[in-house]
């Protein structure tokens, strides 16, 4: 408190610090060595910076580099299909089968509670149930123009999954790469 009062009190030198704290009183309380720092930190930091970017790289940190072991190249992604007919079938084990309509194989298979991707099914289900129309019908997953849409062939309708969002429509877009390895692991998105 003595140095808020010392700094109003303006009889006794005209120092940079007194005229601002004339305006500013807590410049009064606050300690020079603060005010300092805080002004040239930034400015220091700035130029620090400005010198590691520009530094070349010395022989020493290039040969170290060049003794490293090649690191392997990254695996080329699976063939990823643009459309795929699909069954979805209830297994034993409370998962979800998901079968090739062509040709039978199973190409994903959804365990645990997979929200978004049993919402969807449901949904789809409860449609063809109101309508009368066979569970046995195929769906269509489509990927076109970067949207991917799930088609229901037996209503006519289509859901597009994009519009969920990116993690919600790639726990579709799985279901379109050859071969399939991954199952969901039951986190809901």
């Amino acid at each position: 408190m003595n140095r808020l009062a010392g700094a109003l009190n303006m009889g006794a030198s005209r120092d940079w610090r007194t005229r601002i704290a004339k305006r500013y009183p807590l410049i009064g309380v606050i300690p020079s060595w603060l005010i300092v720092a805080v002004m040239l930190l930034p400015a220091s930091g700035f130029w620090l910076g400005l010198q590691l970017k520009g530094s070349p790289t010395s022989a020493t940190g290039a040969a170290e580099i060049a003794a490293q072991p090649a690191v392997a190249q990254p695996v080329p992604p699976a063939k990823t299909l643009d459309r795929r007919r699909l069954r979805f079938v209830d297994a034993a084990d409370k998962s979800v089968s998901v079968l090739d309509a062509e040709s039978g194989a199973e190409v994903y298979r959804v365990t645990g509670e997979a929200g978004f991707i049993r919402g969807i099914l449901r949904g789809l289900a409860r449609e063809r149930r109101r309508l009368g129309k066979s569970a046995e019908e195929p769906f269509e997953l489509v990927r076109e123009n970067g949207l991917l849409t799930l088609r229901d062939l037996a209503t006519g309708g289509q859901i597009e999954l994009t519009a969920f969002g990116q993690t919600n429509a790639g726990a579709f877009a799985r279901m379109l790469i050859e071969p399939q390895l991954a199952t969901s692991t039951g986190v809901s998105p």
